[in-house]
């Protein structure tokens, strides 16, 4: 009686008949897509964990430090259009599109692109 038809008895039997430097290939590569696919498995664990804790309202969970720091300086448009600059202890300012703060001139001039605005405003 006649085995029956086994694909990975098929490849095996090809296998040993390809070049060593082929089934080298063939050795390291499987093990190494085994090791991305549990690499990214776990990537997205841990991505659905900290999203889920977050909607959550837990900030910094054990063995994690919370964000202790302040921002400095910052630009944002607000829910106005109009673009606020932030430092640290003052209050939100518009930008003075005519004389702009010297923390966003570089060197003398204007950085490129800083500066202009947005279309149609």
């Amino acid at each position: 009686m006649d085995q029956p038809y086994s694909p990975f008895a098929d490849w095996l039997s090809k296998f040993h008949a390809w070049p060593e430097p082929v089934q080298a290939l063939w050795l390291v590569s499987v093990p190494l897509t085994l090791l991305g696919i549990t690499w990214l498995v776990m990537r997205g664990i841990g991505d659905l964990v900290r999203l889920s804790r977050r909607e959550h309202g837990h900030g910094a969970w054990r063995g994690h430090r919370e964000w202790r720091g302040h921002l400095v300086y910052g630009v944002y448009q607000d829910g106005e259009g109009r673009w606020m600059v932030y430092w640290h202890g003052r209050k939100p300012e518009a930008v003075d599109w005519e004389n702009p703060p010297p923390e966003l001139v570089g060197r003398g001039q204007v950085v490129q692109g800083v500066f202009r605005r947005p279309e149609g405003g």
